[in-house]
């Protein structure tokens, strides 16, 4: 792989909870995702997952389906 391609990886809980919690302080999605130095999409959508489910925990699967 290239040094210019990006690497794709989940954000940890911890994470996806310090991003939260500063949403919840009433911080803006533009300033948060430039602190965390991610795409102002990524924490979008994860704003967006908690206030509809009520959770940022993502779900969990085995790979193989049955």
């Amino acid at each position: 792989m290239a040094n210019n391609q990006s690497v794709r990886r989940h954000l940890d809980a911890f994470t996806r909870g310090r991003i939260i919690g500063k949403l919840e302080e009433g911080r803006s999605v533009t300033s948060v995702a430039a602190e965390f130095r991610i795409a102002h999409s990524i924490v979008s959508r994860l704003w967006r997952q908690f206030q509809t489910t009520g959770t940022a925990i993502r779900g969990f699967s085995s790979g193989r389906p049955r």
